[in-house]
Protein backbone atom coordinates (compact mmCIF):
# COMPACT_ATOMS: atom_id res chain seq x y z
CA UNK A 1 0.00 0.00 0.00
CA UNK A 2 2.66 2.06 0.54
CA UNK A 3 3.39 1.57 -3.34
CA UNK A 4 0.22 3.28 -3.89
CA UNK A 5 -1.81 -0.08 -4.27
CA UNK A 6 -5.35 0.25 -3.16
CA UNK A 7 -5.97 -2.44 -0.54
CA UNK A 8 -8.70 -4.37 -2.68
CA UNK A 9 -5.75 -5.15 -5.07
CA UNK A 10 -4.08 -7.35 -2.70
CA UNK A 11 -4.65 -10.46 -1.34
CA UNK A 12 -3.60 -12.80 1.14
CA UNK A 13 -4.37 -16.44 0.92
CA UNK A 14 -4.06 -19.36 2.38
CA UNK A 15 -4.80 -23.26 2.58
CA UNK A 16 -7.86 -23.34 4.43
CA UNK A 17 -10.67 -21.15 5.19
CA UNK A 18 -10.22 -21.01 9.06
CA UNK A 19 -6.54 -19.76 9.18
CA UNK A 20 -8.03 -17.08 7.10
CA UNK A 21 -10.08 -15.54 9.12
CA UNK A 22 -7.26 -15.48 11.51
CA UNK A 23 -5.15 -13.61 8.84
CA UNK A 24 -8.27 -11.44 8.70
CA UNK A 25 -8.00 -10.42 12.29
CA UNK A 26 -4.28 -10.19 12.54
CA UNK A 27 -5.17 -7.55 9.82
CA UNK A 28 -7.41 -5.75 11.38
CA UNK A 29 -4.87 -5.94 14.72
CA UNK A 30 -2.76 -3.81 12.20
CA UNK A 31 -5.14 -1.42 11.88
CA UNK A 32 -5.71 -2.43 7.85
CA UNK A 33 -9.20 -3.17 6.56
CA UNK A 34 -9.72 -6.57 5.44
CA UNK A 35 -12.83 -8.57 3.67
CA UNK A 36 -13.12 -12.06 3.32
CA UNK A 37 -13.34 -13.60 0.00
CA UNK A 38 -15.95 -16.31 1.18
CA UNK A 39 -18.41 -13.16 1.69
CA UNK A 40 -18.26 -12.51 -1.93
CA UNK A 41 -17.02 -8.82 -1.52
CA UNK A 42 -18.28 -6.01 -4.13
CA UNK A 43 -15.42 -4.51 -6.01
CA UNK A 44 -15.91 -1.58 -4.41
CA UNK A 45 -15.80 -2.89 -0.92
CA UNK A 46 -12.71 -1.72 1.01
CA UNK A 47 -9.99 -3.92 1.95
CA UNK A 48 -7.33 -6.27 1.08
CA UNK A 49 -9.00 -9.49 0.37
CA UNK A 50 -8.31 -13.00 2.28
CA UNK A 51 -9.13 -16.23 1.38
CA UNK A 52 -8.43 -19.69 1.00
CA UNK A 53 -6.44 -20.52 -2.00
CA UNK A 54 -9.45 -22.18 -3.56
CA UNK A 55 -11.51 -18.73 -2.82
CA UNK A 56 -9.09 -17.16 -5.34
CA UNK A 57 -9.73 -19.46 -8.31
CA UNK A 58 -10.96 -17.34 -11.55
CA UNK A 59 -9.70 -13.71 -9.34
CA UNK A 60 -6.54 -11.79 -9.97
CA UNK A 61 -4.88 -9.13 -7.71
CA UNK A 62 -2.28 -6.58 -8.76
CA UNK A 63 -0.41 -8.11 -5.10
CA UNK A 64 -0.73 -11.50 -4.05
CA UNK A 65 1.18 -13.22 -0.47
CA UNK A 66 0.85 -17.34 -0.72
CA UNK A 67 1.28 -17.81 2.75
CA UNK A 68 1.69 -21.25 4.79
CA UNK A 69 3.63 -23.29 1.97
CA UNK A 70 4.24 -25.87 4.50
CA UNK A 71 5.27 -29.65 4.17
CA UNK A 72 2.40 -30.57 6.42
CA UNK A 73 0.04 -28.44 4.05
CA UNK A 74 1.19 -28.65 0.64
CA UNK A 75 0.68 -31.46 -1.04
CA UNK A 76 -1.62 -32.44 1.93
CA UNK A 77 -1.56 -35.94 2.58
CA UNK A 78 -5.34 -36.61 3.06
CA UNK A 79 -5.57 -35.49 -0.13
CA UNK A 80 -2.75 -38.02 -1.75
CA UNK A 81 -3.61 -41.36 -2.49
CA UNK A 82 -0.06 -43.81 -1.13
CA UNK A 83 2.45 -44.47 -3.89
CA UNK A 84 1.75 -47.92 -2.93
CA UNK A 85 -1.99 -48.07 -3.06
CA UNK A 86 -2.32 -46.43 -6.74
CA UNK A 87 0.61 -45.32 -8.13
CA UNK A 88 -0.99 -43.77 -10.95
CA UNK A 89 -3.92 -41.69 -8.49
CA UNK A 90 -1.25 -40.88 -6.53
CA UNK A 91 0.32 -38.93 -9.48
CA UNK A 92 -3.22 -37.57 -10.18
CA UNK A 93 -3.28 -36.48 -6.78
CA UNK A 94 0.24 -35.04 -6.81
CA UNK A 95 -0.63 -33.11 -9.72
CA UNK A 96 -3.66 -31.63 -8.48
CA UNK A 97 -1.69 -30.76 -5.34
CA UNK A 98 0.55 -29.01 -7.51
CA UNK A 99 -2.21 -27.55 -9.33
CA UNK A 100 -3.86 -25.71 -5.83
CA UNK A 101 -0.40 -24.38 -5.59
CA UNK A 102 -0.25 -22.72 -9.25
CA UNK A 103 -3.28 -21.31 -9.30
CA UNK A 104 -3.23 -19.25 -5.91
CA UNK A 105 0.44 -17.92 -7.37
CA UNK A 106 -0.79 -17.08 -10.52
CA UNK A 107 -3.90 -14.89 -9.22
CA UNK A 108 -0.81 -12.18 -9.14
CA UNK A 109 -0.47 -9.70 -12.12
CA UNK A 110 2.74 -7.34 -10.52
CA UNK A 111 4.14 -9.40 -7.50
CA UNK A 112 3.91 -12.78 -5.42
CA UNK A 113 5.05 -13.46 -2.35
CA UNK A 114 4.91 -17.21 -1.38
CA UNK A 115 5.76 -17.79 2.21
CA UNK A 116 6.31 -20.91 5.17
CA UNK A 117 6.97 -22.01 8.64
CA UNK A 118 8.82 -24.43 9.47
CA UNK A 119 10.12 -26.62 6.65
CA UNK A 120 8.56 -25.56 2.87
CA UNK A 121 6.67 -27.62 0.92
CA UNK A 122 8.43 -30.05 -1.59
CA UNK A 123 6.59 -27.99 -4.45
CA UNK A 124 8.91 -24.82 -3.19
CA UNK A 125 12.05 -26.39 -3.53
CA UNK A 126 10.84 -27.93 -7.12
CA UNK A 127 10.38 -24.66 -8.25
CA UNK A 128 13.37 -23.48 -7.10
CA UNK A 129 11.75 -20.70 -4.87
CA UNK A 130 13.78 -21.53 -1.72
Amino acid sequence: MDAGIEPADIAVTVRFHAPAKKVKEALKEEGLASVLLSSDPKPDTEGVRVGSWYALKGLEFRCVAVAGVCEWALPLAKAVTPQEVDPIQHATDMMSERCLLFVACTRARDRLHVSWHGTPSEFIEEAEIA
